[in-house]
């Protein structure tokens, strides 16, 4: 079965590096997404593992072939690979009905005009577009063109199936509409999907697994839930959520019987890690205390007070700034709730979801509870 794996990958584009130390292992049936920001290296990414850029060095292997070998002067061509990609664009042929755009590649490989016929129309009610069969592509809308392009490139059942941010012209809501397709899709034909997206909601709703980069390597390679509760770094726990984490800088004071006792401008922290026995802490070390904004409870008696300093009600969920003394926090109320700006309000931290990051590296080091410290 077709499990995909990128070793030592290398690729520069001139002096420029634009994807590095890279070593990626995709099982088969996983639905992957390359997540990162513009220039961060995922298209690149994507492109290598299609065939349709060189990597400068490593191995690529599909199905345990090996498709690219720098050091054997192997580079199998994108069409020898049996993988699909599809395009931003849609690239679908304007002169062509629907039926002609989906069966057009099957008649270049020499199906038989019964198989053929079979397969287009077995997609047609995959992709639910049967109505559609005999219009022409300036005769549908954004969604429908898109599932006309997935029609097509699932034609010839490639084992892999590329997307390069494909859901990125619709509009919201032909996006979320879309997302669901995608999620049914992947179920329903077991296919392996490697799939390309700066958009942190697509990567967390679609994926089996999050592939998060920047700056052309690899961050964090993990299921939605624990690269979004579990960050290995700054750089991917700033980048995935919405609102961001909050980051309060801070320096440890103390370290004893598991618990660390944290000092930033204006507060006192003790953090109790739920894995003290493994930390090497030492007093006076830097360090950045991570909170998720849902897991800042809002409430009239708290450990905490402050003012509020903005609000943006979306009917489901208010995002709210809070002032204490210099510090802003970000939180989340549930439901449809607002407060008045500049009034008074409390803070408990009553999860065990608090991150701790080492301030030199980046890294994550320790998860666990919070206290206030009066």
């Amino acid at each position: 079965m077709p499990e995909i794996r990128f070793e030592n990958g290398l690729k520069k584009f001139g002096k420029t590096v634009a994807v590095k130390n890279i070593n990626l292992k995709i099982d088969d049936k996983d639905f992957i997404t390359l997540l990162g920001p513009s220039g961060c290296g995922k298209t690149t990414m994507l492109r290598m593992l299609a065939g349709l850029e060189s990597p400068t060095t490593g191995n690529i292997y599909i199905d345990h072939k090996l498709v690219f070998s720098s050091e054997k002067g192997i580079d199998i061509s994108p069409d020898k690979r049996d993988v699909g990609f599809l395009f931003q664009n849609y690239a679908l042929w304007p002169h062509m009905t629907i039926f002609k755009n989906i069966s057009f590649g099957l008649e270049n490989l020499k199906w038989n005009k019964s198989k053929i016929k079979n397969r287009v129309e077995e997609l047609l009610v995959l992709l639910k577009i049967e109505p559609l069969a005999d219009r022409y592509p300036s005769e549908l809308s954004g969604g429908q063109q898109q599932r006309v392009a997935i029609a097509r490139t699932m034609a010839p059942n490639p084992k892999v199936l590329f997307m390069d941010e494909p859901l990125s012209n619709l509009d919201a809501k032909l996006r979320t509409e879309m997302r669901s397709e995608l999620k049914r899709l992947h179920l329903e034909t077991n296919s392996t999907f490697v799939y390309v997206t700066h958009d942190q909601l697509e990567a967390m709703t679609l994926s089996t697994k999050i592939c998060h980069m920047n700056e052309g390597e690899i961050h964090q390679y993990a299921p939605p839930l624990e690269v979004y509760n579990n960050p290995s770094n700054l750089i991917v726990a700033d980048f995935v959520g919405n609102p961001t984490m909050n980051f309060i800088k801070t320096k440890c004071i103390d370290f004893a019987d598991g618990k660390i006792q944290l000092k930033s401008e204006d507060l006192s922290f003790e953090f109790s890690a739920s894995k003290a026995e493994s930390l090497s802490i030492k007093k006076g070390d830097q360090l950045v205390l991570g909170l998720r904004p849902e897991h800042i409870e809002l409430s009239e008696i708290g450990s905490l007070t402050g003012s509020i300093f903005s609000t943006l009600p979306s009917g489901m969920e208010t995002i709210v700034k809070i002032k204490i003394l210099n510090t802003t926090l970000t939180s989340v109320a549930f439901g449809d709730v607002d407060y008045d700006i500049n009034s008074a309000v409390s803070v408990n931290f009553s999860a065990n979801k608090y991150l701790l990051f080492d301030e030199s590296s980046g890294k994550n080091i320790a998860m666990g509870k919070i206290r206030i410290n009066q």
